[in-house]
């Protein structure tokens, strides 16, 4: 048959196998080459928060999830901070309401007393009468279990709300150079803290039917300011108005031969010039030199060697405080699965990350890599790159799960090639972010992502 351009525009195309990539994915027959040579992801993890449950029910999200994704790992943030819901654009897509705006660090389960006898701090739950009369973890979990889902539960960025951190319980809150409470960051050093972090974690795993329990919990602050922002150097550098200079810091370096108090000193002229909180000219000199140089970040840790063991002790004390949540939940579930949430897209152990002493008290990382919804393909190198970077870091044993940004401005085909770069990159599986903000194309780009890149869910 001659294709003439009339027969083009006539249709007569139609049983051609002129498909687009990803049409032709999803025509693939299902052969036992396939079968033999696809890659397998042991997971594709869905969130879910309580405004979801409330507007559509668990049961039909987690229809939709399966068939456009397919999911087979469900996940309550069930201790949410407080930001503005959809997180980046100005409406949900699917849910009955339009916006949602949670209470500051509650809850969403029912806490049980028992777990927080050691706790001088408790767990707020909901004011609102649609949340506070349902446990949405138990909800969530007797419902993924009947469909034969993993199920696990995320302890989110802030445990303690901004109100009691600034009033009764400022103790336990992170101190800058200058001795100044850092917002609602916990000190991982601070007793009253560790224990209130014990106790919820034990709360969720001693009651609730969990494979995992996920956080994404702010370490120290690393001090960034919009000045010189990805720059190494200026990186190191602003660490010195990061945390913490509390006591209880002060007393876990001294167990640990590091004098902090020394390095405080030592760090304070910089710490003045970079706030300008000082008047010492000669530092503000000196970083005018340096901004204007290009002075290595090694440099900045060679001159200056107590950053150096401030940063080390930093991760000391972040790795030290994963021991002891796991050690604690392992404890009663000897299989439950820590995961982290690498939120941190870069520069990780300037905060307290340190991968390779973090992995030995962990069950998985979820890389929180949203670079699809910055919408644009070059930002994809971005994400091979700090996949990579966490694949190094931690081993190649952990289990990892890619994180994928299924919100606006996302696109299909950069969703798919998200999946695609995931699958490259040595992810074990997939985890999206977030079902409340992300259209159904979206969804349903994941499920043809994974066909392109031969991937198959088991």
């Amino acid at each position: 048959m001659k294709l003439t351009r009339r027969a083009l525009s006539a249709g007569l195309l139609a049983p051609f196998a002129f498909a687009a990539p990803e049409a032709a994915a999803q025509q693939r027959p299902d052969t036992p080459a396939r079968r033999r040579a696809t890659k397998v992801f042991k997971e594709v993890a869905a969130s879910l928060y309580a405004w979801d449950l409330v507007d559509q029910g668990c049961e039909p999200i987690m229809e939709t999830l399966k068939e456009t994704a397919q999911a087979n790992s469900l996940y309550l943030v069930a201790l949410m901070h407080h930001e503005k819901r959809p997180l980046t654009d100005f409406y949900f897509p699917h849910n009955s309401r339009k916006t949602y705006f949670p209470e500051d660090s509650r809850v969403y389960w029912f806490p049980h007393s028992d777990c927080y006898r050691d706790s001088k701090i408790k767990p707020l739950v909901s004011d609102r009468d649609e949340f506070k009369r349902t446990d949405w973890l138990d909800l969530l979990v007797k419902a993924a279990r009947k469909g034969g889902w993993k199920t696990g539960a995320e302890v989110s960025h802030t445990v303690l709300d901004e109100q009691r951190a600034a009033g009764e319980f400022v103790s336990v809150v992170q101190r800058d150079i200058y001795g100044r409470p850092a917002g609602q960051l916990i000190c991982p050093n601070n007793p009253m803290a560790m224990a209130y972090l014990l106790a919820l974690f034990t709360d969720l795993v001693k009651n609730y039917d969990l494979d995992f329990v996920q956080t994404c919990l702010r370490p120290f602050s690393a001090g960034q300011s919009d000045e010189g922002r990805g720059r190494p150097m200026e990186r190191v550098l602003q660490t010195v108005i990061g945390t913490c200079f509390c006591d209880s810091c002060v007393a876990a370096a001294k167990a640990e031969g590091f004098d902090l108090k020394a390095a405080q000193k030592a760090m304070l002229p910089l710490a003045g010039a970079l706030s300008r909180a000082g008047h010492d000219l000669a530092a503000g000199h000196l970083l005018q030199l340096l901004r204007a140089s290009n002075t290595s970040a090694e440099a900045i840790l060679l001159r200056h060697p107590e950053i150096f063991d401030f940063l080390k002790f930093r991760c000391a004390s972040m790795t030290r405080m994963f021991s002891r949540v796991h050690d604690a939940v392992r404890g009663i579930n000897p299989k439950i699965d820590v995961r982290l949430n690498a939120f941190i897209y870069d520069f990780w152990e300037l905060s307290g990350i340190e991968f390779s002493a973090l992995a030995p008290h962990l069950g998985s990382i979820r890389s929180s890599n949203y670079d699809e919804q910055e919408g644009r393909m070059d930002y994809m190198e971005h994400k091979r790159q700090f996949l990579l970077a966490v694949r190094a870091a931690a081993g190649d044993d952990i289990l990892f799960l890619s994180a994928i940004g299924i919100r606006p401005k996302a696109t299909p085909e950069l969703v798919r090639k998200g999946v695609l770069i995931s699958s490259e990159c040595g992810a074990d599986g997939l985890s999206l972010g977030h079902y409340d903000g992300a259209p159904l194309r979206l969804l349903e780009a994941i499920g043809d992502g994974l066909r392109e890149a031969d991937v198959r869910v088991g």
